[in-house]
């Protein structure tokens, strides 16, 4: 069986989560000797495919600063997938992103289609930048899909609720890490900081809800005038970010650091907890993360965070600052608590792994042949 993956994910931005779900899945299948695969991509800069050999693409890092160059590599890449699905090489396609380019050369192939989350549904109103107007393009998708992979019983639901499809055709997969693979590859580090800190990992605009966190999170630190915040990743703090912690008189003691797994380890194994005050995930990679690094969790208790992390986290209502800033207090104050979470995230961690995500999705594709 060989599987075409396309490049949509892989254009543009050098990390991201739905990359990384399909890097992970093709790294899984490389092991293999009942798959093959292609993954159709001329030019990226995407960081996880330095890790292995899974296309012959070319890089263009002394480009990528510019706008118009990320916009022709996207449509050389575009061009280029639409060739190989035209040549029908393949016995399953597996586009990586919702765009429907391949819908009208695709004929009679199978294709399957992962659904992620619904956050333009549930918030394209409130933040028109989430891409309100790709409704009408994941419907198309979604009716011509042959299957539909849903990386949650959560997300499964909201796409039940928001998209018209006969709920046979959906199969739910769950998520891994390879993310433990790092941790014992990293040598031990001394902390980033020389002080108790929390962590905050990814973007922080819109649903990621950072705003909130901040707001809530300030009686904390007043009272804890030893404690910290590491923001990793999601790029610099803004004028607007750098504002607030000024008027808050906590401009010292918030730090952004940028993002590499090797760093990422050393900050998830020193934080006092890492806290993820999403408004909506999918899955939430993060989680699995800091159990791998046997760091305590305290989750928002919406979306699909609490089926992932199960009761090895702490959770807060995420619109409710005084729900989180007692479950941040909690662990900050408790340290018998947060030896208690660091045993069952390393317990929860059995649970999920990316070979165990790409058997199931193999099994998915050999269902449509």
């Amino acid at each position: 069986m060989k599987v075409l993956f396309d490049h949509q994910s892989f254009t543009g931005l050098p990390y991201g989560g739905v990359s990384r779900y399909f890097f992970d899945l093709m790294r899984s299948f490389s092991k293999r000797s009942d798959i093959e695969f292609e993954l159709s991509l001329r030019f990226s800069n995407n960081e996880y495919l330095n890790q292995a050999s899974l296309s012959n693409h070319l890089r263009y890092p002394r480009f990528a600063h510019l706008r118009n160059a990320h916009r022709v590599a996207s449509v050389l890449n575009r061009l280029s997938s639409l060739q190989r699905v035209r040549a029908g090489k393949f016995d399953i396609f597996h586009p990586t992103y919702y765009h429907r380019y391949f819908l009208k050369d695709i004929g009679k192939k199978p294709f399957v289609l992962t659904f992620f989350d619904a956050t333009s549904e549930r918030y394209g109103e409130q933040y028109p930048e989430l891409g309100e107007g790709i409704y009408e393009t994941k419907k198309q998708l979604l009716r011509r899909a042959d299957c539909v992979i849903c990386i949650s019983e959560f997300s499964k639901q909201d796409l039940l609720r928001y998209f018209p499809i006969e709920p046979d055709k959906i199969k739910v997969v769950l998520l891994g890490s390879t993310f433990n693979e790092y941790v014992a590859q990293t040598k031990p580090q001394e902390s980033p900081l020389a002080v108790p800190y929390l962590l905050y990992v990814g973007k922080r605009g819109l649903y990621k809800n950072f705003s909130g966190f901040f707001r809530a999170i300030q009686p904390v630190l007043h009272r804890h005038t030893d404690l910290h915040i590491i923001c990793a990743g999601g790029g610099s703090f803004t004028a607007e970010e750098q504002a607030l912690f000024h008027a808050a008189r906590l401009n010292e003691r918030i730090h952004y650091r940028p993002l590499t797994d090797a760093g990422l380890v050393t900050m998830y194994q020193h934080a006092r907890a890492f806290v993820f005050p999403s408004l909506n995930e999918g899955f939430g990679i993060p989680v699995l993360e800091a159990y791998s690094s046997n760091c305590p969790v305290v989750l928002s208790d919406r979306s699909s965070l609490p089926e992932v992390g199960a009761d090895a986290a702490i959770y807060f209502d995420p619109e409710d600052d005084d729900s989180m800033a007692a479950a941040i207090e909690r662990v900050v104050t408790d340290d018998a608590l947060c030896a208690d979470l660091r045993r069952k995230g390393t317990e929860r961690l059995l649970h999920f792994s990316c070979d165990k995500t790409a058997q199931q999705t193999l099994e998915v594709y050999q269902s449509l042949r």
